[in-house]
C-alpha cells in the first residue's frame, strides 16, 4: 500500500470496528476488511481471560483451515520468534511491531525457528505486523497481519494506518471484554446488561441518562465516581468530568475523532481505584433499534490501565498533538513558558500558541488550572 486510506474509507472501518465492541460476531467480516484496505494477506485477532488463559476471542482471515489448525503446535516457538515473553510484554501496546525488525533473520532468511520454517516459508509470508490492544491483570489481547511475498515489504503508510487504528481497536475489546463477549441487540439489550457486573451507562450528547444497568443504577447511588446530576451524568472531580465530556463531544461527531479519548480514565469509585472507559455508539445503537438518543456508553471497570506519563494521559484523553504532549509535560511538571522554551528548544511564542490549544482541549483557563487537572487524573489510589 503506497497511499492513504481514504478518510470515508477510514471512518467506515472505525465505525466497524466499534460494531464489533457490540456484536462480536462481526469481528471475523471487520478483520476481513482490515487485512483487504491494509494490504495484507492474513489476519488474527485474540483475547484471552487472565490469569486463566481462558480464550474469549480468537478470529482468523485469510488462513486456510489445514494451516489454522497447526498453529498450535507452535505456540512456544511463536513466542520465541519474536524475541521471548519478556521481549514482547515490553513492548508498548498499540505500537504496530514489525516481525522483521525484531527479528532480522526473517528477513534475511537466517531463520531456524521450526514455526518460521514450518509453517511461515511454505505459505510464501514474509512479515507480521503486530499491534499489542491489552495486558493487564484481566485480560491479554493482540492483533496481526501477515504480509505475503507478493504484497511487498509492509511500509510507512501501512504502519501509520495501523497506528491510527490502533487505539479504536484495543478500546473496542476492552468494551468486548468487559460484556463478556456477548452480542447485545434490542431483544437481548436488557438481559445482556442486567447481568453484568460492570456498571454501563448509555447517555446522549448533553451527558443525559438514557439506561443505566443494575450495576450502574448502584454507581450512581453511591456518587462515586459518577453521579446524576438533574438527569445528567457527572464525574466526580474536574478532571473526571472534563475527561468524559471531551470523549462525549467526539464521540457525538463521528467515531474516528474519539481516538484515545475517554479510554482508561483513571477514578476511584470509593471502594479502590477503576477505569472509566467512553464507547461511541451512535450508528450501532441507531442501527439495533435499542437507544436512538444515545450517543456513547460509559463503562466503569475495576482496576486501572497501566500507568502512563501524566503528559501522555491527557494527550490521549483530550487529544493533544504530539507537540503539545510535550509542552504539556514540561508545564504539569513546573515548568515556566520560557524554561519549557528552553527545554524543548522551541520560541516562547510557540510554547504559548501550544498552551493555548492545550487549555482549549482540556477546558482550563490558566497554566496552574491545567496543573491542577493533571494532579487530579493522575491514577488514584484506593480510598482517596
Amino acid at each position: 500500500m503506497t497511499d492513504r486510506l481514504p478518510l470515508a474509507t477510514l471512518s467506515a472501518l472505525i465505525g466497524r470496528i466499534y460494531d464489533c465492541a457490540i456484536d462480536p460476531t462481526l469481528w471475523p467480516e471487520t478483520l476481513t476488511e482490515l487485512r483487504h484496505d491494509l494490504g495484507f494477506s492474513q489476519a488474527i485477532l485474540t483475547l484471552q481471560a487472565m490469569p486463566t488463559g481462558r480464550v474469549l476471542l480468537n478470529v482468523a482471515s485469510g488462513i486456510p483451515d489445514e494451516w489454522l489448525v497447526r498453529i498450535g503446535d507452535y505456540s512456544a516457538d511463536i513466542v520465541a520468534l519474536w524475541g521471548g515473553a519478556a521481549a514482547i510484554a515490553a513492548t508498548p501496546l498499540e505500537r504496530p511491531v514489525l516481525l522483521s525488525e525484531v527479528n532480522p533473520e526473517t528477513a534475511n532468511g537466517t531463520c531456524r525457528n521450526p514455526y518460521y520454517l514450518e509453517w511461515r516459508q511454505p505459505q510464501g509470508i514474509t512479515d507480521t505486523l503486530a499491534l499489542g490492544l491489552g495486558r493487564d491483570a484481566t485480560s491479554l489481547a493482540t492483533a496481526s497481519f501477515v504480509r505475503h511475498e507478493s504484497q511487498g515489504p509492509i511500509g510507512a503508510m501501512e504502519r501509520e494506518t495501523a497506528a491510527l487504528l490502533a487505539p479504536h481497536l484495543r478500546r473496542a475489546v476492552t468494551i468486548s471484554r468487559l460484556l463478556d463477549v456477548q452480542t447485545v441487540t434490542a431483544a437481548t439489550f436488557d438481559a445482556v446488561l442486567g447481568l453484568l457486573a460492570t456498571p454501563v451507562l448509555l447517555v446522549d450528547t448533553a451527558l443525559g441518562l438514557v439506561h443505566a444497568n443494575p450495576a450502574g443504577a448502584a454507581l450512581l447511588d453511591r456518587r462515586r465516581p459518577l453521579e446524576l446530576r438533574g438527569g445528567r451524568i457527572s464525574g466526580i472531580g474536574p478532571g473526571v468530568h472534563r475527561a468524559i465530556m471531551a470523549a462525549i463531544g467526539a464521540a457525538a461527531t463521528g467515531e474516528a475523532r474519539i481516538e484515545r479519548k475517554g479510554f482508561g480514565i483513571p477514578a476511584t469509585d470509593g471502594q479502590g481505584a477503576c477505569a472509566i472507559h467512553v464507547l461511541p455508539l451512535a450508528p450501532t445503537i441507531a442501527r439495533g433499534g435499542i437507544a436512538p438518543s444515545a450517543v456513547a456508553a460509559i463503562f466503569v471497570a475495576e482496576g486501572l490501565l497501566p500507568a502512563r506519563e501524566t503528559g501522555a494521559l491527557l494527550a490521549g484523553l483530550f487529544g493533544f498533538t504530539e507537540a503539545e504532549r510535550r509542552v504539556c509535560e514540561r508545564i504539569v511538571a513546573g515548568a515556566t513558558v520560557a524554561e519549557a522554551s528552553v527545554a524543548l528548544g522551541i520560541g516562547v511564542a510557540t510554547v504559548r500558541t501550544h498552551l493555548l490549544r492545550i487549555f482549549q482541549k482540556a477546558g482550563v483557563g490558566r497554566q496552574a488550572e491545567l496543573v491542577a487537572l493533571a494532579a487530579a487524573l493522575r491514577a488514584p489510589v484506593s480510598g482517596d
